[in-house]
């Protein structure tokens, strides 16, 4: 179980096309896999190949891509610039210092920054002549990604478990209330009937009918059943390696409707009580939900 929110890095150098690449990855949660890409513009049909490289370790979340590439220096030491750009630059800031009356001079140190500047996305090679590269420095970014999505994963885990125990309690609570149930609505008619003055044989069948309807009625077995049943499945989803934050959604779904009819059926106000603790604790678990892929 891996959390939607992570952030990985990686950063790789080509000698031979005297580039360095670096990836940056940030996810957030998103019902589904989106993705946005920053790199160079000229690099047509990147951005898919970069989604599809996406597609093979992360299956929901928003993906913020941002792709650095530079220029670095050769193997024989000379510094990548394009010398056009440079005279055209030189030019621009001439004219500049004497129309403000700036006193401007060519030196070494103007010339290297200026150099150093000038990195433009024009030097760099097509992507598919360093996709090897690139792929390489991806997928680096993306283990670590996904390093930092399953250590927040493991931190999720071991709340929802607790999160789990908690809402179990409560369902156990409800169970040993409601076993009590017709015996306490028994109790309380033969009080009410004593109360006015008429006695009722308790083997009277219009009694025994009332407590069969009642009972019927406030029936909640079924309920807690599936209640337990869908409390043990979400436990087996937390130890599950792929992404199940959808299976759980669905879960808390199922286990918010259980809730509602438990407390639609009954009458006793501590069963009342603990149905909405369990409703509570069950928003705090939905909550968390949110956040797993």
């Amino acid at each position: 179980m891996r959390s939607m929110t992570g952030y990985g890095r990686s950063t790789t150098s080509d000698s031979k096309n005297g580039i360095s690449v670096q990836f940056e990855l940030a996810s957030v949660n998103r019902k589904t896999l989106d993705s946005h890409l920053s790199a160079p513009r000229e690099w047509a049909g990147f951005e898919q190949a970069c989604k599809e490289w996406l597609r093979a370790g992360v299956e929901r979340g928003r993906v913020n891509i941002q792709l650095k590439v530079e220029a670095t220096e050769s193997s024989s030491g000379a510094l990548f610039w394009n010398q056009a750009d440079m005279d055209a630059s030189i030019h621009s800031l001439s004219q500049y210092a004497q129309k403000n009356g700036y006193p401007f001079e060519v030196s070494s140190e103007l010339l290297l920054n200026l150099a150093k500047s000038l990195k433009e996305s024009s030097t760099l090679p097509d992507w598919k002549e360093i996709e090897g590269t690139l792929k390489t420095a991806f997928d680096a970014a993306l283990e670590d990604l996904n390093s930092m999505r399953t250590r927040e994963g493991a931190a999720l885990a071991k709340d929802l478990t607790d999160r789990l125990d908690e809402l179990d309690g409560f369902r156990r609570h409800i169970e040993a209330l409601a076993s009590k149930t017709v015996e306490e609505h028994r109790d309380a008619l033969l009080q009410r009937l004593k109360q006015l003055d008429l006695e009722l044989d308790l083997e009277d069948e219009r009694l025994l009918k009332e407590l069969a309807l009642f009972a019927d009625r406030s029936d909640i077995s079924e309920e807690l059943t599936r209640l337990d049943a869908h409390l043990q499945q979400f436990r087996e989803f937390i130890q599950a390696p792929q992404a199940v934050g959808r299976k759980m959604d669905f879960l808390c779904q199922e286990i918010n409707r259980e809730l509602n009819t438990t407390g639609s059926k009954s009458s006793q106000i501590e069963i009342t009580r603990a149905v909405i603790d369990s409703k509570n604790a069950l928003e705090r678990i939905r909550e968390q939900v949110q956040n797993i892929e």
